[in-house]
């Protein structure tokens, strides 16, 4: 009855959808004569909706604003690597041999150099993307915040990185005199520091290999050496889902303010793919880590440890 009725009241002018869907039929308000307010969700089917009209257009947009600002990203790189030298914040530029710069932090007291271009005569671009800093006011390389990255260059477009990070000892070396401790022993600790794969049961674990593992011995002070790989995430030069980096890196301990040793680690790294142009230069940059004497500028890692200002 309540639909034929409706069918026999329309307005003049009104046009019968060919096809509505989520309809829900309302009686008239009291006092009216009887009839159906009809409301539909969905409009003509001979015509596409507005609204998807708009999302194509709109996806069409945003595809041709992503095509053209890729290659605009890509010719800014030298600019972003020019406008924060690795001389900037504390740090001290030294003199260094050709193909290398030379960085000196009077914070955490330590010097070292870095090649600026490969084997080969592939330049280098090193930014320095985390000027250094104070152990406190670092970034922590995990959840539980105890090594962290007091200092770091990278080449934004090869790839290149110079990372320095302190942290207390753990693991196995936290209950070892330190004149017991083995190189390969420290090598896992530190990377095993830097990781946040976990086993199941909530162990953490490191995700590289270590190759190969000795000391120095560079005026009384014991310095732990050691080349690692490890499985790297995609880049724009190396697309590939599976990708390797090779690292060598020096890990040496000075003690904190309660005596407790801290590990001060340089790891140089770059992409598999430049290792054979990168191992040599990379080598230099461990032999000539080393920590110098404080000055009134020294700040000890557990110094205010959660002051991060």
């Amino acid at each position: 009855m309540l639909a034929s009725q409706s069918q026999g009241t329309l307005r003049p002018g009104f046009k019968p959808f060919t096809q509505a869907s989520h309809c829900t039929v309302q009686p008239a308000a009291v006092g009216r004569r009887k009839q159906a307010a009809v409301r539909c969700a969905a409009a003509h089917t001979d015509a596409p909706s507005s609204s998807d009209a708009s999302s194509s257009r709109r996806q069409a947009l945003l595809a041709a604003a992503g095509a053209a600002l890729v290659p605009a990203a890509v010719s800014l790189l030298p600019q972003l690597a020019a406008a924060q030298p690795a001389a900037a914040s504390a740090a001290v530029a030294e003199a260094a041999p050709p193909g290398f710069k030379a960085l000196y932090d009077p914070t955490l007291a330590y010097k070292f150099m870095y090649p600026v271009q490969g084997a080969s005569g592939q330049q280098l671009t090193m930014t320095l993307t985390r000027p250094p800093e104070k152990y406190s006011s670092a970034a922590p390389l995990s959840a539980d915040a105890r090594q962290r990255i007091v200092g770091e260059l990278f080449d934004l477009r090869k790839f290149v990185t110079a990372s320095v990070t302190v942290g207390p000892a753990s693991g196995v070396l936290k209950d070892l005199p330190q004149a017991e401790w083995r190189p390969r022993e420290v090598a896992l600790t530190v990377l095993v520091d830097r990781s946040t794969a976990r086993l199941s049961s909530g162990q953490r674990t490191a995700l590289n290999d270590v190759v190969q593992a000795h000391t120095e011995d560079r005026n009384g002070q014991t310095y732990y050496l050691y080349e690692h790989t490890s499985q790297g995430s995609p880049t724009v030069a190396n697309p590939k889902a599976e990708t390797y980096r090779h690292a060598l890196a020096v890990t040496t301990t000075r003690p904190g303010l309660d005596g407790q040793p801290y590990l001060y680690t340089l790891n140089m790294s770059c992409p598999q793919s430049m290792w054979a142009d990168m191992a040599d230069g990379f080598k230099a940059a461990v032999d000539s880590f080393v920590l110098v004497a404080p000055t009134n500028a020294y700040t000890a890692p557990d110094k205010n440890p959660w002051l991060f200002f």
